[in-house]
C-alpha cells in the first residue's frame, strides 16, 4: 500500500514539475501558482515518506546547491541592515524559485525524473504558444496577408503570452532540447518524427528572426553555431575550426541586418547608461555592495543623471528599473561577494556533470552567461527556468543520461 502511495505522489510530483515548466512561457499563469503549490506539497510528503535526508551525502552536488541556497539568504539578511526596505518584498518574491528549488537539489529527485520528459514539454508548450497566437488570436490570414506581420505578432504575443526576453530565451531552450533529442535518439527515431522536429525548428527560428528582441535572435545564432560546432568535432576538427572561424563574420552580418541594430535604435538604447549608473555605484562600494532594496534605491536615484530625455518620458510610471546586467546588478546589491557566488552558480556545475551532458551544459552556459549581460537571469523572471533545467542537467538518477555518450 505504502508503495502505491508513493508511486502516486513520485507521477502528481513529477507532472507538476512539468506544468511549472509549460506555464512558464506565459506571464501570467494560475497553472503556474497551482502546479508550484502541488509540486512543493508533494515533494515535502516525498521528503519524509522515502526518508530523503538519510540520501543527502556531502559532495559537489551538496556543495552547489549549498551555493545556490547561500546566496538566496544574502538578499533577507541585506534586507534587514537596509535604510528603506521599500523594494524588499518584490525584489526577494523573484529569487523565491533559488530557495524552493535549491532545497530540492539537496535533498534529491525522484526516480521517474527524465531530462526528454522536460525538452518535449518546453518544445510543445513553445510550439502551442506560437500556434495560439498565429491561428486563435491573430487568424492565420490577417498574418498571411498583414505587411507588418511581425509587428502584429510582437503585439500580440505582448498581450497573452510574454515580452521578447522571456519568450524567446524559452525558444532557444527549446531548439537546445530539440538538439539534445535527435543527438541522443536519431537511430531509433522514425524519420516522420525526426521531420516534424525539423519543420518545429524552423518555425522556432523564423518566430526568433522576426522578433524585435536582438539577444534571443544572436543567442540563436550563436547556438546554432555551437551545436553545429560539437557535432564536426566529432567528425572531421579541421571543418570544426573552419566553423569557428566564419563565425563571428556570419553573425556579424546577420545582426547587422537586424531590424532593431541601427543607429535611431542604438542612440535611445537604455542598457548604455543602465551599464554607466551601476559601474559608478559599485566603484563606490565594490567589495560588500549596498544591500537588496538600498541597491534598487541608490540606482533609481542614480540613473536619473545619465538617462536620456527618450528615456525619461518613457519610464515616468515605472518603478523597479534595475541594470538589465545580472553581474552588474547582483555586484551592486552584495558587492564581490556577490559576484563570486553568482559565478560559481553559473560554472561549478561543469566540476560535476555526467560527461554524457558536458555539450548540453555547455550550450545552456553559453545561452545564460550571454543572457545576463543584458538581464536580470536568476533575481529575475529567468529564475524558474535556470532551476528546474540545473536541476535534470545534475540528476544522477535520469537514465537517459547514460544512453548515448555525446563527446563520443
Amino acid at each position: 500500500m505504502k508503495s502505491k502511495i508513493t508511486g502516486y505522489l513520485n507521477y502528481i510530483n513529477l507532472f507538476s514539475f512539468l506544468s511549472i515548466a509549460a506555464a512558464s512561457i506565459y506571464t501570467y499563469s494560475y497553472v503556474m501558482k497551482i502546479s508550484y503549490y502541488v509540486f512543493f506539497i508533494s515533494y515535502l510528503i516525498e521528503i519524509f515518506i522515502e526518508k530523503k535526508w538519510e540520501t543527502i551525502k556531502f559532495d559537489k552536488k551538496t556543495v552547489y546547491f549549498s551555493i545556490i541556497f547561500i546566496f538566496f539568504l544574502l538578499a533577507p539578511i541585506s534586507s534587514l541592515f537596509d535604510n528603506t526596505p521599500v523594494y524588499v518584498k518584490y525584489l526577494l518574491e523573484r529569487r523565491l524559485p533559488l530557495l524552493g528549488f535549491s532545497i530540492v537539489g539537496l535533498f534529491g529527485l525522484n526516480k521517474l525524473y527524465n531530462i526528454m520528459y522536460l525538452f518535449k514539454t518546453l518544445i510543445i508548450s513553445s510550439f502551442v504558444a506560437i500556434v495560439y497566437l498565429i491561428f486563435f488570436r491573430i487568424g492565420i490570414n490577417e498574418y498571411i496577408k498583414n505587411t507588418l506581420r511581425a509587428d502584429l505578432f510582437q503585439e500580440c504575443r505582448i498581450k497573452y503570452v510574454h515580452g521578447h526576453m522571456m519568450f524567446n530565451f524559452y525558444l532557444n531552450i527549446s531548439i537546445i532540447g530539440i538538439w539534445y533529442i535527435l543527438s541522443t535518439t536519431w537511430k531509433k527515431t522514425s524519420s516522420i518524427i525526426i521531420s516534424l522536429y525539423i519543420i518545429i525548428f524552423v518555425l522556432f527560428m523564423y518566430v526568433l528572426l522576426i522578433s524585435e528582441g536582438r539577444t534571443g535572435f544572436t543567442e540563436a545564432f550563436v547556438l546554432i553555431f555551437a551545436m553545429a560546432f560539437f557535432q564536426l568535432w566529432k567528425l572531421k576538427r579541421k571543418a570544426a575550426i573552419v566553423l569557428l572561424i566564419l563565425m563571428p563574420f556570419v553573425l556579424y552580418s546577420a545582426i547587422s541586418h537586424h531590424r532593431r541594430v541601427n543607429k535611431d535604435y542604438v542612440e535611445i538604447e537604455p542598457r548604455f547608461f543602465f551599464c554607466e549608473t551601476a559601474l559608478h555605484l559599485i566603484k563606490q562600494k565594490p567589495f560588500l555592495g549596498y544591500g537588496l532594496s538600498n541597491a534598487q534605491e541608490k540606482f533609481d536615484t542614480e540613473r536619473v543623471k545619465y538617462q536620456s530625455e527618450y528615456f525619461r518620458i518613457w519610464s515616468q510610471k515605472i518603478n523597479n528599473v534595475d541594470s538589465h546586467n545580472q553581474y552588474l546588478q547582483t555586484t551592486l546589491e552584495f558587492g564581490l561577494v556577490g559576484l563570486l557566488l553568482l559565478l560559481l552558480i553559473y560554472y561549478f556545475p561543469f566540476s560535476m556533470v555526467n560527461s554524457s551532458r558536458i555539450t548540453l551544459l555547455s550550450l545552456f552556459v553559453v545561452l545564460y552567461s550571454y543572457h545576463s549581460i543584458f538581464d536580470m537571469f536568476i533575481t529575475g523572471q529567468f529564475a524558474t527556468v535556470f532551476s528546474i533545467l540545473i536541476l535534470l542537467i545534475l540528476d544522477d538518477n535520469d537514465k537517459s543520461s547514460n544512453e548515448i555518450k555525446l563527446n563520443q
